[in-house]
């Protein structure tokens, strides 16, 4: 019975664990750590009372620093749903021009949601946290936003050579480096699984005029995951007393 008992709460432990988190739960931003020249960057937060770093995706949104909010999380990975992201039931982008990859983003595999959203993991894994407000930094920022929301992004003021057909140098590169790597196979799930999308649970779904994407709510962020992830170490240590437990039970 006592073996019985321990397995049942090692699992109702794993359950819990890897379930909290997924919808309505606290997301609190904390300290506006990363600021950059042309906003966005990312600040520290708590997301279900875990510390973590986010990072902006989203042009057309803010969220206030410190806040505190309620937020669905999506864990990036092949094959996730995205249904409760912002950008995620997009079905058609605004064009981006100037690259080399114009196809790749506009109309081939670069063109889905989630290949959008596994390329700004990667940008958001190319900043250089302690080096702050500087060019590279800043023109990851303008990637991200050009990739997830072009539309949005073009209405900046004044228009960011990005997204200029004419614009030349770091910031078109940081979005072909961004095709390139999803070409290559990167976008694989021990890379992705560092990586959850926070969106607003009061979003709500948009209309053909903006391409469906989420209106209201805050800003939303990328968060990467602690490492190790606590969830993880969590399991490992009840397996550990769970295989302990039963190793004395036989040999009594």
């Amino acid at each position: 019975m006592k073996l019985s008992l321990t397995c049942g709460t090692i699992f109702i432990s794993f359950f819990l664990t890897f379930n909290a988190g997924a919808a309505g739960v606290p997301f609190d931003t904390i300290s506006y750590n990363f600021p950059l020249a042309g906003g966005g960057g990312g600040s520290q937060a708590t997301l279900n009372g875990t510390l973590v770093e986010a990072f902006c995706d989203d042009f057309a949104n803010e969220i206030w620093v410190p806040s505190n909010n309620t937020a669905n999380v999506t864990q990036l990975g092949t094959g996730v749903s995205l249904s409760n992201t912002r950008f995620g039931s997009v079905s058609s982008w605004a064009g981006i021009t100037g690259t080399t990859d114009d196809s790749f983003f506009n109309t081939g595999l670069g063109s889905a949601a989630a290949a959008r959203y596994d390329m700004v993991a990667w940008l958001v894994s190319q900043y250089n946290l302690p080096l702050g407000n500087n060019t590279s930094n800043n023109q990851i920022q303008e990637a991200i936003w050009t990739l997830m929301d072009p539309a949005a992004y073009a209405t900046d003021t004044p228009p960011q050579p990005l997204i200029d057909p004419s614009g030349v140098g770091v910031p078109i590169t940081d979005l072909e480096n961004a095709a390139n790597w999803y070409l290559g196979g990167g976008a694989t799930n021990s890379f992705l699984s560092n990586f959850e999308v926070v969106s607003d649970t009061t979003m709500t779904a948009g209309n053909s005029a903006n391409g469906y994407v989420g209106v209201g709510g805050f800003q939303e962020q990328i968060v990467m995951t602690p490492e190790p992830r606590g969830g993880i170490w969590m399991l490992v240590g009840l397996l550990g007393v769970g295989a302990m437990l039963l190793r004395r039970t036989r040999t009594v």
